[in-house]
C-alpha cells in the first residue's frame, strides 16, 4: 500500500448519541467537529433515519448550532440508490414517508396505491402510518411474477420514543419475508452494504475509516 494511501483517514460519525442526545448537543461535540474539519479529514454523518429527508436533517443541525453539506449526510436511502443503480433497477414501490421520497433518484417510483409491475419494494420507517391495508399492499407487490426484490432501509427492531418503546421497521420486514417467502436486502446500519456504500463515497478502505 502506498504511503499516501496508508496515511489517509476518514470518519463515519453517528448522530444520535454521538453528536446530540434527546435534542441537545453532547458536550464537546462542536469542538470535535471543528477540529477534524480544520484538519480537512474526510467524513460522513451516518444515520438510519428514514422518517425524514436529508434536507430536514440539515435543518435540525442548524437548530442545534452546527452546519453540514447535503453530501456529508449518509442515510439508508443513499445506500439504496447505489444498490438500485448497481442492479439496474428502474422502477420501485416506495413504502417510506412522503417527505423521504425526495431523496430517491434515478428510478421511477410507484406509490402503494398504484397498480404497476415493479422490480423492487423499498420499506422504511412508517411509524403509525402502518396498518393492515398498507402492509398487505406491500405483500401483494411481492407476490408479483417475477418477484420484486424486497429492500429494507434498516433492520432496527424498536426504539425509545418519548412515550415509550416503539416498533421500528424490522418487524414489518420480517412479516413480509415470512409471508412472501423471500429475503430482504438490508441497506441500513449495521448491514455491511451501508458501510461499504459510505466507504465508496469517501474513497477509503475500512481500515482507513
Amino acid at each position: 500500500m502506498p504511503a499516501s494511501e496508508a496515511t489517509r483517514h476518514a470518519l463515519l460519525i453517528d448522530l444520535d448519541g454521538v453528536i446530540y442526545q434527546s435534542g441537545h448537543l453532547i458536550e464537546g461535540a462542536l469542538e470535535a467537529l471543528d477540529g477534524f474539519r480544520a484538519r480537512q479529514v474526510p467524513h460522513l454523518f451516518v444515520t438510519n433515519t428514514t422518517s425524514r429527508p436529508r434536507a430536514a436533517l440539515l435543518g435540525k443541525f442548524e437548530d442545534l448550532g452546527f452546519s453540514a453539506q447535503l453530501d456529508e449526510v449518509m442515510t439508508p436511502v443513499v445506500a439504496a440508490n447505489q444498490w438500485l443503480a448497481e442492479h439496474r433497477v428502474h422502477k420501485a414501490a416506495l413504502f417510506v414517508p412522503a417527505a423521504t421520497q425526495q431523496d430517491f433518484s434515478g428510478i421511477e417510483t410507484v406509490a402503494p396505491d398504484q397498480d404497476a409491475a415493479v422490480e423492487a419494494i423499498i420499506v422504511g420507517d412508517l411509524g403509525e402510518a402502518w396498518d393492515f391495508k398498507l402492509l398487505n399492499r406491500a405483500f401483494q407487490f411481492l407476490m408479483q411474477e417475477p418477484q420484486p426484490q424486497l429492500i429494507a432501509l434498516g433492520m432496527t427492531r424498536y426504539w425509545r420514543a418519548r412515550n415509550g418503546l416503539q416498533l421500528d421497521v424490522a418487524p414489518f420486514i420480517k412479516a413480509l419475508e415470512h409471508a412472501a417467502d423471500c429475503e430482504a436486502v438490508v441497506v441500513g446500519k449495521p448491514a455491511p452494504a451501508f458501510f461499504e456504500a459510505s466507504l465508496a463515497i469517501l474513497a477509503v478502505s475500512a481500515g482507513q475509516a
